[in-house]
């Protein structure tokens, strides 16, 4: 169920993403972002720490801790460590967080995943909320329906409706299921693992390229990343409505699903690289690459946060090898003549 329900999770995010009126024109990327005067636009901010206390007209934003302490004309799409929505979201609010804490009324919808979610006393969603977490409390109102999947549900609040599903429960009585999909996981895990070996024994260059760009305003390009899966998904879908355009749209869907699948290969090498500098450790290419993958396949296993480590790492190996795509043949030529 975790993993249903976390997937289900982030395609919610892409659809709620998509039904905005357009995209930001507002970026504001740094180790810390501060915005103290109002914007009359959407904004698009990544950072360490990211912290909004002027009214903008909506928001997307990565970081470790994020504070909106300003209202917020339309949507909000958050994901970071500490999340705190002190402000009224005229739209429909989306976050994933290690600790989200709304103290802010809600115009439509909450979609909301992470550690420990709260809604706090007197504070109302006006629509429907959909919530998974470990520990979930609600002290304010739903108007609509609640949705709640979690291992701990304190509901001293109100709803129109109220559905909860324990996830110890809903495991208990899907263990044969589980089981064989992790031995199917497990499979694939390991091909992913064979086909990242040959890869980089062969093209060494290209992992170098997608590297240099993975290490080059990761944060920024991790949200790019993001918005750029879903512009893709879109740009194959209205080519393929065409009779012209559906071969174009065939391949495109073939070369598109191939760089998701090897986003992660891509991000484990790097990740490798940076587990090295971090531990000055003196090893080769491919065992930097071992310990990058099986370290950030573990991350994807974690409850809660799994799904959301996953999705970062997809938009940012997505967008790295993408601006890496530019350089390619001229650093694949080079490693050849060398």
């Amino acid at each position: 169920m975790k993993l249903k329900f976390n997937t289900a999770i982030v395609f919610l995010l892409a659809l709620v993403l998509l039904s905005t009126g357009g995209l930001g024109l507002r970026t504001y990327s740094g180790d810390s972002v501060l915005i103290e005067t109002p914007v009359d636009d959407d904004i698009f901010a990544a950072g360490s720490a990211v912290t909004i206390n002027a009214p903008v007209n909506s928001v997307t934003a990565v970081g470790g801790t994020l504070n909106i302490n300003a209202p917020v004309k339309g949507d909000v799409f958050v994901a970071g460590g500490q999340i705190h929505v002190n402000s009224d979201v005229g739209g429909k609010l989306v976050v994933a967080g290690g600790n989200v804490f709304l103290d802010g009324d809600v115009g439509t919808n909450l979609v909301a995943a992470g550690g420990q979610i709260n809604i706090l006393p007197g504070k109302t969603i006006h629509r429907d909320a959909l919530i998974a977490g470990e520990n979930v409390a609600n002290a304010g109102r739903v108007n609509g329906t609640l949705t709640v999947s979690s291992n701990q549900f304190s509901n001293t609040g109100s709803a129109g409706n109220v559905t909860y599903q324990k996830l110890e429960d809903h495991n208990e009585a899907k263990d044969e299921g589980r089981d064989a999909f992790n031995f199917f996981g497990l499979l694939t895990m390991l091909g992913y693992f064979i086909l990242g070996l040959v890869l980089l024994r062969y093209l060494p260059g290209t992992f170098a390229a997608v590297d240099r760009e993975v290490r080059d305003s990761p944060v920024l390009k991790t949200l790019l990343g993001f918005v750029l899966i879903i512009a893709s998904f879109i740009a194959i879908l209205l080519v393929a409505i065409t009779v012209v355009g559906l071969p174009i749209a065939l391949i495109s869907t073939l070369l598109y699903a191939a760089a998701l699948m090897l986003t992660g290969v891509f991000v484990s090498y790097s990740f490798g690289k940076w587990i090295r500098e971090r531990l000055k450790l003196k090893h080769g290419d491919l065992v930097l690459f071992t310990v990058g993958f099986v370290v950030l396949n573990i991350l994807f296993m974690l409850p809660f946060v799994g799904g959301l480590i996953s999705t970062i790492s997809m938009s940012l190996g997505f967008a790295a090898f993408l601006y890496a795509a530019r350089s390619l043949p001229k650093v694949c030529g080079a490693v050849k003549a060398a």
